[in-house]
């Protein structure tokens, strides 16, 4: 399924689930919303970890059936890293970077102070506009649909635009590659075509990256060149 599409329904299932919740136990039992929200998040990442290995390995027991070409160990990367003097200035600019994500911690404290001002104006305005029409019930749901759909309405992209997610590159350390695809680190396997959103070559570096979804694969060789040429063939 396509990231966006994932993201959508997920957004999508939490507002409509939440507000279920608040409609039929009332505010006093948002402290189960918050319990709840964390709950997804685990299952979620736990959902999505567990499919993403499974997807990988079932790959590489594929991919290990064509001819190997190349067999790259962790003593050949670490020779190629050596030669990377840009290397340490890009992993300070990475952590400057991921530090900025402390810094979301007043945005969530100003979301917590304006969740029930928010409450208090949005949940009787829609449900006191419905409550003829649609019942006492079913106004109160919308009118919480509402209030969840107006705090991530400004809080998600604030939060998106303002903290955008960082991500660190993933050095592979364990790399063969075959005429049918890549398997990372014994257990990742990227069978050709290969699915990526992104391809660079850095032949200063000694390395190619590949990024997918939310991953981004870097592969140190001394002859990058070469790995560049078969891999390249594959995306």
């Amino acid at each position: 399924m396509n990231q966006v599409v994932l993201r959508v329904a997920i957004t999508l299932g939490t507002i409509f689930g939440y507000a279920a919740v608040l409609a039929v136990l009332g505010m006093s039992y948002l402290w189960l919303v918050g319990l709840l929200y964390v709950a997804s998040i685990f299952a979620i990442t736990a959902f999505m970890g567990i499919r993403a290995y499974r997807r990988g390995s079932q790959q590489a027991r594929e991919v290990v059936k064509g001819k190997l070409l190349f067999d790259i160990n962790e003593k050949d990367v670490n020779k190629a890293i050596e030669k990377d003097k840009e290397l340490p200035n890009e992993m300070k600019k990475l952590n400057r970077t991921f530090m900025i994500y402390f810094m979301s911690f007043p945005l969530m404290l100003a979301g917590i102070w304006l969740f029930p001002a928010l409450q208090s104006a949005v949940v009787p305005g829609v449900s006191g506009a419905l409550q003829q029409s649609l019942g006492h019930f079913l106004a109160t749901y919308l009118g919480y649909v509402a209030l969840f759909a107006a705090y991530t309405a400004i809080f998600s992209p604030l939060y998106y635009f303002t903290f955008k997610p960082v991500q660190f590159p993933i050095i592979a350390t364990d790399i063969k590659v075959y005429d049918t695809g890549i398997v990372i680190n014994k257990n990742t396997g990227l069978k050709a075509p290969i699915q990526i959103q992104e391809y660079r070559y850095y032949p200063e570096r000694k390395f190619i990256e590949l990024k997918m979804n939310n991953q981004i694969y870097r592969i140190y060789y001394k002859d990058i060149d070469k790995v560049h040429e078969a891999v390249s063939k594959m995306v």
